[in-house]
């Protein structure tokens, strides 16, 4: 192995040094370009005077590796300047960088519980120039299923300027109603399968996070394929039994109005949505038609399904970790949305 110069490791350190802050920064969201990161490796430190290069060395031991050491005191715990200036290598191959939370705490450092703020450990970290962010399908699927009730209740009102015309005076207006109803429906149905997709991803986040942390080696076959085979459970089976399995603690009476009547609206609307279909067979399809409920969904349906969805889940969760203030921010925030949207639609 070559030696290095006295110059040559006083660089190298700068350059680490340089690294790992701009790595902090892009955290933080301070940067504007790509090319602001890559400043850290543009200038040729070994070609530099001596005096710049003993200058850069000072700023580095008085004021870079004090702010680096706090940076990772705050945000990390294992982390420190040679691991940031590998990440810099990592996210600049990439202009960015998107790791599995396990996959981050493994190769870097764990991140610290409170920055994580109740988030799962499910969650992706993702890099970029809009700073460090924790992306899980439960908050995007939440933030989709908001957009979709505003815009239920977007056209709603809109709509409410025809409502007390006449049937003549209507029908000149065909078209603009039409396109108002069309957008209506749209965010219906939209909002009912977003439901579904949300419950489940929060219920298998859930499952998911339980083997991680236990393990399956105690469980029954039976419940180790409840849990680890998400595929092929269905998603009735997952509310009614996740609760218990995960806690050993049944949560749901029979009958729960709240559970039941979820499932009662909820399962057959959806299944009206995702698996239309003209035939007539209630033996099969449920007892129930479903062309004719994939015509009945209005914004009632999806206001009901979105509310009841919040209720049930923040009962699991409140089950699940017994204290109401581990309530993840997307659960809040969607909870104080689905409030504010059914208030302004009954004012």
């Amino acid at each position: 192995m070559t030696k290095l110069s006295g110059r040559e490791r006083e660089a190298r350190l700068i350059r680490r040094a340089n690294r790992a802050a701009m790595v902090g920064r892009l955290m933080l969201g301070e940067l504007y370009s790509w090319h602001q990161f890559l400043e850290a490796d543009a200038v040729d430190l070994e070609a530099l005077p001596r005096r710049n290069l003993e200058a850069a060395l000072s700023d580095v031991r008085s004021r870079l590796t004090p702010e680096i050491r706090s940076f990772c005191s705050k945000n990390f715990r294992g982390m420190d300047e040679r691991k940031l200036s590998l990440l810099y290598e990592e996210i600049k191959a990439y202009r960015g960088l998107e790791l599995s939370l396990p996959e981050f705490e493994e190769r870097f450092a764990s991140v610290r519980r409170e920055v994580l703020r109740g988030n799962p450990a499910h969650l992706t970290i993702a890099i970029s120039l809009w700073g460090l962010q924790f992306k899980f399908p439960e908050d995007e699927l939440a933030k989709d299923l908001t957009t979709a009730l505003r815009l239920v209740l977007e056209a709603h009102n809109e709509a409410n300027q025809y409502r007390t015309k006449r049937h003549i005076q209507l029908r000149a207006k065909g078209a603009e109603i039409g396109s108002l109803m069309r957008k209506e429906m749209f965010a219906v149905r939209s909002a009912i399968l977003i439901c579904f997709n949300l419950v489940e991803a929060y219920l298998n986040g859930l499952a998911w996070d339980y083997v991680q942390t236990h393990g399956t080696a105690s469980l029954s076959n039976r419940t180790r394929k409840l849990l680890e085979d998400t595929t092929s459970v269905s998603l009735q089976d997952k509310l009614r039994k996740y609760p218990g399995v995960l806690t050993g603690r049944e949560l749901w009476e029979e009958p729960d109005e709240e559970l039941d009547g979820f499932i009662s609206i909820f399962k057959p609307y959806r299944d009206s949505l995702v698996h239309p279909s003209p035939f007539s067979a209630p033996e099969r399809f449920g007892g129930y038609d479903k062309l004719r409920l994939f015509y009945r969904v209005d914004y009632d349906t999806a206001m009901v399904t979105a509310a009841l969805l919040v209720s049930i889940v923040r009962r699991i969760h409140e089950h699940v970790y017994g204290d109401v203030s581990t309530s993840p921010e997307w659960m809040c925030q969607l909870e104080s949305e689905v409030k504010d949207v059914s208030e302004q639609l009954l004012s």
